[in-house]
């Protein structure tokens, strides 16, 4: 999966040898920060210079009149499901200078009703130079009546094999808490853990500096730092999920990152259908550890079995 998503990375930055990135995920999302991380060692070895980095909360204004290519961080937040991270695109997408390249990195799309759907059509697809990237079919065919997009796999792939602790025991349950969790989890199933108190203070005060305009050059900080704090997020992610030999789960990036670690995943759909829709556009033939279930029952028991064939 490394070399198939490198090949479509470079389809998306071809001719870019530089650019801003804006959309920088300071919060506590283990996946999100795996993309980032994943973007920005693509970027690094392509030799694509990044200027600078920001989150959306301590964006400046003259990012909109930048002429170098601005990026906008992949995940699965484009339709109307996160709203504050939709705005924020499709404001980029309306102020950026019109003759500068905006990406869109792969992104899940998924529209809540048909007021997001327009607003996707009349605020981002109309915009000349665009690319925007998607990293399953299902979100090809969602904008297809609006826009091109680019088919590119998520930018995890590009972390390659994830080294991790053995388990010390069968099954890990990693469940969503939010309003895309599909399935009720048993109850000692967990979520991504909460960021460290530094992490938080630092995401707690560059949030206050929408209200506080004069705070944000506080956060303007060298690429390095930012990354750094992703690594720390995906370091606590990797070490949760290792726990377990097998991995069930339905979170995209608990699955992902569980098979870049060698682990089993029995996989359960979001409410959006994402981590199916992944699976068939990108694992189709592949000899990867992986099976889905309907629901987290039939999940527990299918990790038993599996755990238990992986002993003998």
């Amino acid at each position: 999966m490394r070399t198939r998503t490198e090949s479509a990375f470079d389809r998306l930055h071809d001719g870019v040898d530089e650019l801003v990135f804006t959309d920088f995920p300071d919060y506590a999302n283990v996946g999100d920060s795996a993309i980032a991380l994943g973007q920005a060692a693509y970027w690094e070895r392509s030799g694509i210079q990044v200027h600078e980095t920001f989150s959306e909360q301590v964006l400046p204004r003259r990012v909109y009149s930048s002429s170098v290519p601005v990026a906008l961080n992949g995940g699965g937040s484009l339709g109307g499901t996160y709203r504050s991270i939709s705005e924020h695109r499709y404001r980029m997408a309306e102020r950026l200078e019109p003759d500068t390249l905006l990406i869109q990195e792969p992104q899940s799309v998924h529209f809540v009703d048909d007021k997001a759907r327009y607003a996707f059509r009349d605020r981002m697809a109309g915009r000349e130079h665009l690319r925007l990237a998607v990293r399953d079919e299902a979100s090809a065919v969602a904008v297809a009546d609006e826009v091109d997009p680019i088919l590119v796999p998520d930018a995890v792939h590009l972390l390659g094999a994830i080294s991790a602790p053995e388990p010390v025991q069968d099954v890990l349950v990693l469940a969503r808490t939010d309003g895309e969790s599909a399935a009720l989890p048993p109850l000692f199933a967990v979520d991504w853990l909460t960021d460290p108190h530094d992490l938080r203070r630092f995401a707690w005060w560059s949030r206050r500096s929408r209200q506080l305009p004069m705070l944000k050059p506080l956060f303007h900080q060298e690429n390095v730092r930012w990354l750094e704090r992703a690594r720390r997020r995906l370091s606590h992610g990797v070490m949760m999920l290792s726990l377990g030999e097998t991995i069930v789960t339905d979170r995209l990036h608990g699955m992902l990152l569980g098979l870049q670690m060698g682990r089993n995943v029995v996989a359960i759909d979001n409410t959006t259908g994402k981590l199916s829709a992944y699976a068939d556009t990108w694992f189709g033939g592949l000899d990867i550890r992986l099976e889905f279930a309907d629901d987290f029952p039939t999940a527990l028991n299918t990790a038993t079995r599996l755990s238990r064939g992986h002993r003998r």
